[in-house]
């Protein structure tokens, strides 16, 4: 799941990940009705937000779907909350 692209130094090559997994993890965020596009009817989703990678641009072959700006915003802000230790 894309958090970040214009904010990197290199934001048309470049973007910052966090994984989407099928595991139910304790810490995982379940994407549910979030998925805007994409969302696959028999499997559920979710959002490792302490799992986090810089994407290459020529990496990405077949965007699997988008979703809400409030999930992202979410999980920017966990994210951070795991860099941080809070």
């Amino acid at each position: 799941m894309v958090l970040a692209t214009d904010s990197l130094p290199f934001p048309d090559e470049e973007y910052l990940c966090a994984a989407l997994t099928t595991s139910d993890l304790p810490a995982n965020h379940e994407v549910g009705d979030d998925w805007i596009a994409g969302r696959h009817p028999d499997k559920t989703s979710y959002c490792s937000p302490w799992v986090v990678g810089t994407v290459k641009h020529r990496a990405i072959a077949n965007p699997q779907g988008k979703i809400t700006t409030e999930f992202t915003e979410h999980m920017i802000d966990r994210c951070e909350d795991f860099l941080r230790g809070t």
